[in-house]
């Protein structure tokens, strides 16, 4: 028989490719979240006559999405970023009933069991939960998803269509496809989940960084934070380590004329030794955090992503609770590192590179 719709049987190593490219995958799931989670697939005729009964207000009040939306529709619709000034149900339960919701100039609208999707709105609720996705590489996803060439036979495969201009949904092979393999919204999150604490532990790990930096660029280059990650595996003095391995350190690093009883240089000392050991902590994380990124995506992922939903689908090999302890593991070690180097600004560390410069000066005059 010729093969030309899209099928498990002779496209799936097609799918778990196009699925671990990361901006086409974030696209597909949430077209089909839309479809699936937020619309059921058109299913319930009441989801979509109160839908379109609230697109045609002039102002859409709190009160009239409390009266027309079911719970759940109106935290999905949240979650995913449908209204421009709500950022989560929490938010919402806390306005007055004549609060008004703003939807985007252009929002998601239905047509004879077809959901359209403005690639706009689609990219910023993409961009609200992974901030690395931009939107040159979402506007190249998206070209790619109109035509897929296949392995299988001499035809392309469109897993997404466009509608009218800009209007996009997912294709119903797909969609019915992706629908068997349990439940992508819980998938989805897991993944928003880890990588919103990875960006939260990026946002740290620069902050010491930068505080490094003041006391020696040299500091924070990568071959160096090597060998100091390997000095204090060792329990060694890091930087007599380094001289040791003949690392270029700036004039400041030449401690022998200066009094180590000075406060100015314990004081400095202290901080240096402080953030150096931070920073190697954040190391060890980043690669657990890695480790954990690498169930799902990377070249050294453990399953493809279609197998990521059905594990996590059916808590298979006790999945979820081990990202979760993992998570709750990680979550403490941030909040340790934090409450370590809280008491450090970029302004005090300066000023104190600044007297120790002076007490270097003051040293080698004497």
């Amino acid at each position: 028989m010729e093969h030309n719709k899209l099928s498990i049987e002779n496209d799936l190593n097609l799918i778990d490719k196009v699925l671990d490219d990361n901006d086409m995958r974030y696209i597909l799931l949430f077209l089909y979240i839309i479809r699936n989670d937020l619309f059921k697939d058109f299913n319930d005729k009441h989801i979509i006559e109160s839908y379109e009964r609230v697109l045609i207000l002039d102002d859409i009040f709190k009160s009239n999405i409390v009266q027309f939306w079911e719970r759940q529709f109106i935290e999905i619709a949240i979650d995913l970023g449908l209204f421009k000034n709500i950022r989560s149900i929490g938010e919402f339960d806390q306005k007055d009933d004549d609060f008004i919701l703003k939807l985007g100039e252009e929002t998601v609208t239905l047509e004879t069991n077809t959901i359209m999707v403005p690639d706009d709105l689609l990219y910023l609720m993409i961009q609200k939960k992974f901030k690395t996705v931009n939107r040159r590489n979402f506007n190249l996803a998206l070209t790619k998803l109109k035509g897929i060439k296949c392995e299988f036979a001499n035809v392309i495969h469109p897993f997404i269509s466009e509608i009218d201009e800009h209007d996009y949904t997912i294709d119903d092979d797909l969609y019915y496809i992706l629908d068997q393999y349990g439940n992508l919204y819980q998938a989805i999150k897991i993944e928003i989940t880890i990588q919103g604490f990875y960006e939260r532990f990026i946002k740290i790990r620069d902050s010491i960084i930068e505080m490094i930096e003041i006391f020696d660029p040299v500091l924070i280059t990568k071959p160096v934070m090597q060998k100091i990650h390997k000095a204090i595996e060792e329990k060694k003095d890091i930087i007599k380590y380094l001289k040791d391995e003949k690392i270029k350190l700036s004039e400041k690093f030449n401690t022998d004329k200066i009094d180590k009883d000075n406060d100015n240089f314990k004081i400095w000392n202290e901080k240096l030794s402080l953030l150096l050991n931070m920073n190697n902590e954040l190391y060890d994380l980043e690669k657990k955090l890695d480790e954990l990124k690498n169930i799902y995506r990377g070249n050294k992922k453990k399953f493809s992503y279609l197998q990521f939903i059905e594990k996590v689908s059916f808590n298979e090999d006790n999945i979820l609770n081990n990202i979760q302890n993992n998570l709750v593991i990680f979550k403490n070690d941030i909040v340790k590192i934090k409450s370590e180097i809280s008491n450090l600004t970029k302004k005090d560390l300066k000023l104190l590179n600044l007297d120790y410069e002076r007490l270097i000066i003051m040293s080698n005059d004497d």
